[in-house]
């Protein structure tokens, strides 16, 4: 059987878009109390994944659905972010946290982070993986 291989596309579209370095990852278990404040606390962090990647927001080739002929409206118009991480890249779970650890044009990235808000996409054709993400601190003023 022959399938076709987009593994080529993956790869031009790693050298060309994944310019950034992404972090995800997720709690290592419950909160922790903290004995010292009365606290609970977020366990440290588990990393899932940490290569190139690119954070697009709704700008970059949103999806339209056409519901009754005429009237296009936005799939998700509250999740307005898209991660791409390669292929190879573990499944992002959800809830898992996003950050942009190095930002290779917009350094109005670095400091944020956005929560996947669904598990990442899976599909038997696939070039790149795509991961539905919202960002955490959008009222945040750019560093």
């Amino acid at each position: 059987m022959n399938l076709l291989d987009l593994s080529n596309l993956g790869a031009l579209v790693e050298d060309l878009v994944m310019g950034d370095t992404i972090t995800i990852s997720r709690p290592a278990g419950p909160p922790v109390l903290n004995p010292a404040t009365g606290e609970l606390e977020p366990p440290p962090e588990h990393v899932v994944y940490d290569g190139p990647g690119a954070v697009l927001d709704s700008t970059a080739t949103p999806g339209i659905t056409v519901p009754v002929a005429g009237q296009p409206y936005p799939d998700d118009p509250k999740t307005t972010y898209r991660l791409l991480t390669p292929a190879s890249a573990p499944v992002a779970a959800r809830d898992d946290i996003v950050r942009v650890t190095r930002a290779a044009r917009d350094p109005a990235l670095l400091g944020r982070t956005w929560r996947c808000t669904q598990p990442g996409l899976a599909s038997t054709l696939i070039a790149v993986r795509v991961t539905w993400i919202d960002e955490n601190n959008p009222a945040r003023s750019s560093p």
